[in-house]
């Protein structure tokens, strides 16, 4: 089964998608839904959704991007679901299947969904040999080295030459300190949880390694990192306080 949450802040079409997914598709399981982004945190943090249906505007100001940027890392596939068709292009630095405008057409969600069953379907049945490759960890000379698989190799690339990552919808940008540029076919969760020690999230696009970090810059209010090659990058306001912890300046 897949277990799934709906987060929107209107109980109305809560219940449609809730209805339309229970009628249409059997192997899809509604974990739950929440109308606020405290309680979308909460939800998705304990249910670890494989499914995430999302409006854009929550309670208050917030948003779902906020939702996103908040909850633990996690390779969910989103639905947004929203009255706002502006925020389309953003959406998709978020492991988007797909972006439907309300009124919501039964047509438009039915083939997200395929669309999203398929993706989770083809992960299941490949993740332990995606784990399996992703998890060797190759030791020389007490370095580590991961292999990154591009469209046409797979590269061994030593943890310690890597400036950054950066996610772009379903692939992940790896920037090197020599000025190398790979792009994978996995998303940045997954090599979230394989790289580690000095390697800091600061916002849902950069997982940067601080032993680049060239200096913490402001300008125009947002918080960025420069790096030792000169790209700035920047940093979630909910990630700000974390990371100066993780840099133990605050």
């Amino acid at each position: 089964m897949i277990g799934a949450v709906i987060i929107d802040d209107e109980d109305v079409n809560i219940k449609l998608i809730e209805r339309l997914i229970k009628k249409e598709f059997a192997t899809i399981n509604i974990l739950g839904a929440s109308s606020t982004k405290a309680g979308a945190v909460e939800l998705i943090n304990k249910v670890h959704p494989d499914l995430i249906f999302m409006d854009v505007s929550l309670d208050a100001s917030n948003t779902g991007f906020d939702v996103l940027e908040e909850i633990e890392p996690l390779d969910a596939k989103v639905i947004f679901v929203t009255s706002h068709d502006e925020f389309a292009i953003k959406a998709f630095d978020y492991n988007t299947i797909a972006y439907i405008v309300k009124p919501v057409i039964k047509k438009d969600l039915v083939v997200a969904v395929n669309k999203a069953i398929q993706e989770l379907e083809d992960k299941m049945y490949t993740k332990d040999a995606q784990l399996r490759s992703l998890r060797e960890g190759i030791y020389y000379d007490n370095r580590q080295i991961i292999a990154v698989t591009t469209i046409k190799d797979i590269e061994l690339i030593k943890v310690q030459n890597i400036v950054y990552l950066s996610s772009d919808s379903r692939y992940t940008h790896f920037y090197l300190k020599d000025g190398k540029h790979l792009i994978s076919s996995k998303n940045l969760g997954k090599y979230e949880s394989l790289i580690s020690g000095n390697f800091f999230r600061i916002h849902a696009k950069y997982y940067v390694n601080v032993d680049f970090l060239h200096k913490i810059h402001k300008e125009m209010g947002c918080w960025y990192c420069e790096m030792e090659t000169g790209d700035l990058l920047a940093i979630s306001q909910r990630k700000y306080a974390d990371f100066l912890k993780f840099l133990r300046l605050k």
